[in-house]
């Protein structure tokens, strides 16, 4: 396998207000990343929402590229839309540059080089499960009523879903692909997909319904949209369930079970935060050493990891 970074880019949706979690993303890969420490980054930022000019050059310091994208205001408010219309952007862009496209959540961290993101040929996407089963379907049952609307509408059926078992709870699922972390060949055109299934398929009147009795079904969407689009694009031989030190959740530590829990963080090669650096006693909370302790220390001194709410 080529470890070489030459081939890759290091892609993330952000925008105004989330500085603190950016510049933990970029300048974690490039601490902690080794080999691929130098890999191209590129951060994704609606364009019509512009970082303030300081933060431009310390985003260019870093050598990060930044790529405006533009987003439709019917759909900009609607969960995790902003993130899948910018990697349909990104991997626009990659395609044109021959890149392989790692693509991560902004709310992330590397913490080891993530050699698992030079795709084995073959392979056109790596993903991992999700955490927990939330709105999947239970394999081996009959797709309940909303899958079978997804289906009905994406020109899916069940026998293309195959199993997948989700990391914490350990559930079987029909599948069901974690948009946290991507790794693609964009010849292949699933994010693209991705962006255009989801553009098609929220605001259908049939699914309003499952927004308000549960609003889960609203903030997964995005997922289910990317499962459609990934099932429609490639065949299973040529998907790859990334290693389970990718896109760790630091918040659900110990929920994980004791065979896929690591000993510290240091272990992790990706992970990513929800609510973790809004606890108080967050320092004593992480397990990990004093060095990367301190290390996120410091970045925290420019200010909350969550911007504040009026």
């Amino acid at each position: 396998m080529n470890l070489s970074s030459q081939n890759l880019v290091f892609g993330f949706c952000t925008s105004k207000g989330y500085e603190v979690q950016t510049l933990i993303l970029i300048r974690s890969l490039h601490e902690f990343g080794g080999t691929l420490s130098e890999m191209a980054v590129w951060a994704l930022y609606p364009e019509d929402l512009p970082f303030d000019p300081s933060f431009v050059k310390t985003l260019l310091d870093l050598d990060v590229s930044l790529k405006p994208f533009q987003i439709d205001e019917s759909i900009s408010h609607f969960p995790f839309a902003m993130k899948s219309i910018a990697a349909a952007h990104a991997e626009k862009l990659a395609e044109k540059e021959d890149f392989l496209l790692a693509w991560h959540d902004r709310t992330g961290v590397i913490l080891n080089a993530p050699t698992a993101f030079n795709l084995p040929d073959g392979k056109v996407i790596g993903f991992r499960p999700t955490d927990i089963a939330n709105i999947g379907a239970p394999y081996g049952k009959p797709l309940p009523p909303f899958w079978e609307a997804v289906c009905e509408h994406c020109d899916l059926r069940a026998e293309q879903m195959k199993k997948i078992t989700t990391v914490i709870d350990q559930k079987d699922l029909f599948l069901y692909v974690n948009a946290g972390l991507l790794v693609v060949r964009p010849q292949n055109g699933i994010l693209r997909d991705w962006a255009d299934h989801l553009i098609s398929l929220y605001d259908l009147p049939v699914f309003h319904r499952y927004y308000k009795e549960n609003y889960a079904y609203a903030i997964f969407m995005h997922q289910v949209a990317l499962t459609a689009a990934v099932i429609k694009n490639t065949s299973p031989e040529e998907r790859i369930i990334l290693p389970d030190d990718y896109l760790f959740s630091v918040d659900n530590f110990f929920d994980y079970p004791d065979h896929l829990r690591p000993a510290t963080l240091e272990d992790v090669t990706t992970g990513r935060f929800h609510d973790f650096f809004a606890l108080e006693n967050w320092e004593e909370m992480i397990i990990a050493g004093d060095a990367l302790r301190n290390w996120f220390k410091e970045q925290l001194k420019s200010g909350p990891y969550w911007p504040k709410t009026e």
